[in-house]
C-alpha cells in the first residue's frame, strides 16, 4: 500500500451523502495527483495525509484511490483563506473570507471556534451572522472530528457519518458513553467491531451494555439465519464464548434484555428466545389459519364435481386423479396446500382454479414473492400475478424508524374471496403475516409451492411447517407428466429429492455434467459456457438468459470472484462504455446486477404494451436487471429489472446492488432462467 501527503488544490466531485470525493493535491515536490475515494467534507487549502494504490482508469487516466486518510487543518495564510472560501459555511464567500483572514490571520480558525462575536469588528458582518459563521464551523468541525475519531479505530468514513447523522454533534461523547451502540441498526457494525473499538476507549468488559449487545448480536445473527427464535441455552452458551464472561453475567443481562422488552421468551416454551414482531407474527399466523380452516360450504362441496367436468369440457384439458383432489380440496377448504415438484402440474391447477372461482364470481387474487416469480406465473397461467409487496402496497408511506408500512392491512384488507400464492416455500414468517393480516378472515387461502425447495430467506419455513403440522389439508403432487418428462433436469431433479443418484451420463438434451479437478479449470469452463457454448449453441443473450449459481459467495469458485471473471469476459471495459467505481466494484453499462436488500421508498416506472407509464414504489431483495444507463454527470445508474420495472439509483445508493453474472442457489430461488451453470466445486461439508 502506498503512502501520499499534499495540500488539496481542487474538488473535483463530491457526494456529501456517502462521502465519496474526487480531488487533486499538491505534493511536496509541487506534482499534481488525483485522488479518489471516501473523504467526507474534505475542503481546499487542507492537507491530506492518503493511504492506498495508484490506479490506471480507462478515461480519466492514472489516479490514486483512496482506503484511509488523515487530514490536518491548514497553518499558513494562504491555505486557511483556500479553506474558508470553499463554500464550506453557508453565506461565507471568499470576499468575506478574505477579510476574516486579513484581519485574524493565522488565528481566524480561533476566533470562529471559540470568540465568534469578533467577527463583528469586520465591516459588514453583524452579530448574528457572526454567531452563525460560528456555530456552523463548529458543526463543521464536530462532523470532521468523528469522522477522524472513528477513522483511528478502522471505522470507514461512511460508517462515520452514519454515526454523525444519528448522534449529532455528541457523536463522539455517546460512542465514548457506549460504544455498543454503533451496532443499533441504523449504523449496524457487528458486535466484534464495537468489542474492538471499546477496547481501545478502555470500556469495562463486564458491563451489562457489552453483554446485551453481544447477546441482541447472537440473536440476530439466528434470524438472519432464518430462525424464528433461538435457545436460550444455546444463546448463553455462545454469549459465554463470545464475551469471555461468567454465565451468571449473562444471565444478568438476558434478564435486562427482557425487562426492557427487547427480547421475549414463549411462556409455553420457556427455553425459546424470541425477538418481539417475530412471536407476535407466529401467534397470529396460527390463530387466522386455524380460523380460515374451520369454514365449509356446503354449496362448493356438493357442486365441486360438476364445476370441474365444466372446466375440463369448456378447455379440452383432462385432469388427473390427484389434480382433481388438488382442485377440489382447493374448492371446498378454508386452507388448502398444494405441493409438488417440477413438472407435477402445479401451474395447471393454478390455471383451474382461477377459472372456476371467477366463474362464480368469486373475486380472485394471484400473487408471488418475488417479481420474477409472479412474472413466470402470469406468463405460464395466463393470469396476472402480483408481488406480494406489491399487493400489500408496501413503500407508499415509510415511519420515522424506516420500517415498511403495508398500506394493505386489517383496517384496509385486500378486496379478494381468494387469495392464491404461488411458490409458497419462500414465505417467510414476516412476510405471511403482513399477508394474513389483510386478507378477509372470510376468504379461501390457497398456498402452491415445493416443499422440496430450500426455506425462504428470511426467519420461518411456513409452508414447510404448515405441512407437517397436520392441521391442514394438503395434497401431494407426484406424477410427472409427459411433457415434462421428456427433461432430463425434471428427472434429476425428483431422484435427487428421492435421495438417488442423479443420472450424470447423458450428452444431450438439457442436462449435462462436466468434471473438472481444479478450481481454475472449473472457472475457464463456466466462462466458455456462458461466453460462447451455451449462446451459440441454444441462440441465449448470455446476459440475459444464462445465470451462473453457486452455493458459496466466497473461494475462487465463489460468487464474488465468479462476478468479476465473467464481468471482464462478457461485459468487458470499453471507453464507448461509462462504468462508475464503487469501492473495489465497477459498475459498467450492460452489466446484470441483482437489488441486495429490500427498499420500500425507492421509486420505479413501468411502461406496458400500450404504452401507458405507471410508477410505484419498492424493490426487493433478489431483483434481478441489467443496467441501462449511467450518467455520470447525474449521479445516476438507471436499471431495467426482469420484470420491466425501471429505476434509478442515485450514485449514493449503489449498496443497494451486486453484481448478479453468478448468484448463489439461495438468491435464485423462485426464478426460473432459459439456461443454467452451476459450480459445485469444494462444496463446504454444511452445503452438500
Amino acid at each position: 500500500m502506498d503512502e501520499i501527503k499534499g495540500t488539496v488544490s481542487s474538488i473535483r466531485f463530491s457526494n456529501e451523502k456517502n462521502g465519496y470525493t474526487v480531488c487533486d493535491i499538491r505534493t511536496e515536490d509541487n506534482s499534481r495527483i488525483t485522488l479518489v475515494g471516501v473523504m467526507p467534507l474534505l475542503v481546499e487549502g487542507e492537507t491530506i495525509s492518503a493511504s492506498g494504490e495508484f490506479v490506471s482508469h480507462v478515461i480519466y487516466g492514472r489516479q490514486f484511490k483512496v482506503s484511509s486518510c488523515q487530514r490536518y487543518r491548514p497553518a499558513k495564510e494562504d491555505s486557511i483563506l483556500k479553506y474558508l472560501s470553499s463554500g464550506l459555511i453557508k453565506g461565507l464567500g471568499p470576499a468575506t473570507a478574505k477579510k476574516i483572514v486579513n484581519k485574524f490571520g493565522e488565528e481566524s480558525f480561533n476566533v470562529l471556534q471559540f470568540e465568534p462575536l469578533k467577527l463583528t469588528e469586520i465591516k459588514g458582518i453583524s452579530a448574528e451572522k457572526a454567531l452563525f459563521f460560528g456555530e456552523a464551523f463548529i458543526e463543521r468541525e464536530n462532523m470532521r472530528s468523528i469522522i477522524m475519531f472513528m477513522n483511528q479505530f478502522g471505522i470507514s468514513s461512511n460508517i462515520a457519518v452514519k454515526v454523525w447523522n444519528l448522534f449529532g454533534s455528541q457523536a463522539e461523547e455517546e460512542v465514548r458513553r457506549n460504544p455498543y451502540r454503533l451496532s443499533e441498526a441504523d449504523i449496524g457494525l457487528s458486535f466484534s467491531v464495537c468489542d474492538r473499538i471499546a477496547f481501545f476507549l478502555g470500556f469495562d468488559p463486564f458491563s451489562i451494555e457489552r453483554l446485551k449487545c453481544a447477546l441482541l448480536s447472537l440473536l440476530s445473527i439466528s434470524v438472519g439465519q432464518g430462525n424464528t427464535y433461538t435457545p436460550k441455552e444455546g444463546l448463553i452458551k455462545r454469549g459465554v464464548r463470545l464475551t469471555k464472561v461468567d454465565e451468571e453475567l449473562l444471565l444478568n443481562a438476558f434478564d435486562a434484555l427482557l425487562i426492557e422488552g427487547s427480547i421475549y421468551v414463549e411462556r409455553q416454551f420457556s427455553d425459546r428466545v424470541y425477538t418481539e414482531n417475530l412471536i407476535e407474527a407466529e401467534r397470529y399466523i396460527a390463530r387466522k389459519l386455524t380460523e380460515l380452516n374451520i369454514k365449509k360450504d356446503d354449496y362448493w362441496v356438493s357442486e365441486c364435481d360438476s364445476l370441474i367436468e365444466d372446466y375440463q369440457l369448456e378447455h379440452k384439458v383432462e385432469l388427473d386423479s390427484i389434480q382433481k383432489e388438488a382442485v377440489e380440496c382447493a374448492l371446498t377448504q378454508g386452507v388448502s396446500i398444494i405441493t409438488g415438484g417440477p413438472g407435477t402440474g402445479k401451474t395447471t391447477i393454478i390455471k383451474a382454479l382461477i377459472e372456476i372461482f371467477e366463474s362464480k364470481g368469486l373475486e380472485t387474487i394471484l400473487a408471488a414473492p418475488t417479481g420474477r416469480a409472479a412474472k413466470r406465473i402470469s406468463e405460464t397461467s395466463g393470469h396476472e400475478a402480483k408481488t406480494i409487496h406489491r399487493l400489500l402496497e408496501v413503500g407508499y408511506k415509510i415511519e420515522e424508524d424506516s420500517k415498511p408500512l403495508f398500506m394493505r392491512n386489517e383496517d384496509n384488507p385486500l378486496l379478494a374471496d381468494v387469495l392464491i400464492i404461488d411458490e409458497a416455500s419462500m414465505l417467510d414468517t414476516i412476510m405471511t403475516d403482513a399477508l394474513l393480516r389483510a386478507f378477509s378472515w372470510e376468504g379461501r387461502l390457497v398456498l402452491v409451492g415445493d416443499a422440496d425447495q430450500l426455506p425462504s430467506v428470511g426467519p420461518g419455513r411456513i409452508l414447510s411447517d404448515i405441512i407437517e403440522s397436520e392441521k391442514f389439508p394438503v395434497v401431494k403432487l407426484e406424477t410427472i407428466f409427459r411433457q415434462a418428462e421428456e427433461s432430463q433436469i425434471i428427472k434429476n431433479a425428483h431422484l435427487i429429492n428421492q435421495g438417488l443418484m442423479p443420472e450424470l451420463e447423458h450428452d444431450v438434451g438439457d442436462f449435462f455434467f462436466i468434471p473438472k479437478m481444479n478450481s481454475m479449470d472449473v472457472i475457464t469452463c463456466i466462462t466458455e459456457l456462458c461466453a460462447s457454448y451455451i449462446p451459440d449453441k441454444y441462440r441465449l443473450d448470455p446476459l440475459k438468459d444464462i445465470q451462473v449459481l453457486t452455493p458459496m459467495r466466497k473461494g475462487d469458485t465463489g460468487v464474488d470472484n465468479l462476478n468479476i471473471v465473467l464481468q471482464k469476459r462478457l461485459n468487458p471495459e470499453e471507453r464507448s462504455k461509462p462504468q462508475k467505481n464503487y469501492g473495489s466494484v465497477v459498475f459498467r453499462l450492460g452489466d446484470r446486477v441483482m437489488q441486495i436488500r429490500n427498499d420500500y421508498n425507492m421509486t420505479w416506472t413501468l411502461t406496458d404494451e400500450q404504452g401507458d407509464l405507471t410508477q410505484g414504489l419498492g424493490v426487493y431483495n433478489g431483483d434481478l436487471g441489467i443496467i441501462i444507463d449511467i450518467d455520470i454527470k447525474s449521479e445516476l445508474i438507471t436499471v431495467k429489472f426482469d420484470d420491466n420495472r425501471i429505476c434509478e439509483y442515485g450514485f449514493d445508493a449503489l449498496d443497494n446492488l451486486e453484481h448478479a453474472f453468478a448468484t448463489t442457489v439461495h438468491k435464485s430461488q423462485g426464478t426460473e432462467f432459459p439456461a443454467v451453470v452451476i459450480s459445485l466445486f469444494a462444496v463446504p461439508e454444511p452445503l452438500k
